[in-house]
């Protein structure tokens, strides 16, 4: 956050502002990238300020083609941007599904059927630290596809939360240090759907 917040400044783009004794520019990422797990398509939301193009009497498209340009040109070379695009401020983006792939060491995968065989379930329990009672990750499972060397876990939001790709790949019979490293699970895809602001 901090290296975008450093990028953001040097590229002199308005951002508007948190309220209160301590502002902080108004920059987020819908879904925070859990540690350790690497992250290829990540979103990250600002909030500009009104004025910002005003006088320069720039169409929206003109708008995003220069935050982008401006952006690049204060990132790493690691960090690329892959798009921009507007979003109304009439709208709050929340996080419609996810797809995770991970590479098993040694190339072991699940046993034959068993994703199928999950996905037929209408409950899987997970246990998670510091809560008493089970998660149920079965409604956050989209899909589960698989080849040869990898597996492709598509994950959905629910009013209950996420299941985690670790979650998933343990009901398949495969342990974290075991069978795959956290550091070889990667985000793929972070897909957002927009809903209307809340009335105050």
């Amino acid at each position: 956050m901090k290296l975008f917040e450093r990028a953001i400044r040097r590229a002199r783009i308005s951002v508007k502002m948190s309220e209160g004794f301590n502002p902080k520019p108004k920059i987020a990422y819908p879904l925070a990238l859990p540690v350790g797990i690497k992250g290829i398509d990540e979103k990250l939301e600002m909030e500009l300020c009104e004025e910002m193009f005003v006088k320069a009497r720039l169409s929206q498209a003109q708008q995003v083609s220069e935050i982008e340009t401006k952006l690049k040109s204060q990132l790493p070379e690691n960090i690329q941007i892959v798009s921009v695009e507007p979003v109304s401020s009439q709208v709050k983006s929340s996080v419609k599904d996810v797809t995770y792939e991970v590479k098993p060491k040694k190339g072991k995968m699940p046993e034959a059927g068993k994703a199928e065989e999950l996905l037929i379930k209408d409950v899987i329990s997970t246990q998670r630290k510091g809560k008493k009672l089970a998660f149920n990750i079965r409604p956050s499972i989209n899909s589960i596809t698989t080849d040869s060397q990898s597996i492709d876990l598509d994950l959905k939001m629910t009013p209950e939360g996420m299941a985690r790709p670790e979650e998933v790949l343990s009901h398949l019979g495969l342990q974290a240090g075991k069978d795959y490293e956290i550091s070889e699970i990667v985000r793929k895809r972070v897909n957002l759907n927009s809903s209307p602001e809340a009335a105050c």
